[in-house]
């Protein structure tokens, strides 16, 4: 999304992008880098509900600007709008509004995330290329599970290493039969050595090739899946080697 200041001598215009609560960034116009913003609060407003009236999403986040906080971010967000931008600096405390900037040609389906100081350039529709920007400008090129034309891509972030460092995974929604679930065809582990974001091996020995419903037990440091087979539920359990290769633990037919 795209804003612009109201009520500046001259216009102040930034990107904005954020996934619930974290890889939220702020790329203002003409600059070289994104900023990253740390997610701080949540308060949703519901009073009008049984009036037929939506939940209201007020976020707020923080500016972290080489390390340190710099300011405050804030947003409300309801189906299809948003409204009440605006930007509070730290030092002498003014606030700036700001505006919804409408796109005037038609959205090409990409998207971008910052996590770790890499920018993760995706796409939401239309297409499965995949680029991280590295920190330290380099750059890499990959090729996202296929995107069905009916289906929306988005963006996960969890530790699914249970390393203590925040991972990534891309997937759609779909209905496996029972209720809607968060199907993930990619995940990419962060190394911390290198720096770098690595894709996540399913093992060759088990029969999945994407994980439905994934669910994280941090105490017991396993990976849950399940997939029906005919009319049969099989769950599926994996755990991480000392190597930190994904390996099948437990197949419950």
């Amino acid at each position: 999304m795209k804003f612009k200041s109201v009520g500046t001598p001259k216009p102040i215009e930034f990107t904005f992008g954020f996934q619930d609560k974290k890889g939220a960034f702020v790329w203002y116009k003409e600059k070289k880098e994104p900023i990253p913003i740390k997610f701080k609060a949540l308060d949703i407003d519901s009073a009008d509900r049984e009036s037929g009236q939506p939940d209201f999403y007020h976020y707020r986040y923080t500016e972290m600007y080489n390390g340190k906080a710099s300011g405050e971010y804030g947003i409300t967000e309801w189906p299809r709008n948003v409204d009440d931008i605006y930007y509070m600096r730290y030092k002498d405390g003014k606030k700036f509004k700001f505006e919804l900037v409408e796109d005037e040609g038609m959205y090409d389906g990409k998207s971008m995330a910052l996590l770790h100081g890499t920018q993760i350039h995706y796409y939401s529709f239309y297409g499965d290329n995949l680029r991280f920007v590295y920190p330290d400008r380099y750059q890499e090129k990959l090729i996202l599970s296929k995107l069905s034309k009916d289906k929306a891509r988005h963006l996960e972030i969890n530790d699914y290493n249970f390393d203590g460092l925040d991972d990534i995974a891309f997937g759609k929604d779909s209905f496996n039969g029972q209720k809607v679930v968060f199907d993930i065809h990619d995940i990419f582990i962060f190394n911390s050595k290198n720096k770098r974001f690595d894709k996540l091996q399913i093992p060759k020995s088990g029969t999945l090739t994407y994980f439905s419903d994934l669910k994280i037990n941090t105490n017991r440091k396993e990976l849950t899946t399940k997939r029906k087979i005919g009319d049969r539920w099989n769950s599926y359990t994996y755990g991480f080697d000392k190597m930190g290769i994904l390996v099948l633990i437990k197949n419950d037919k």
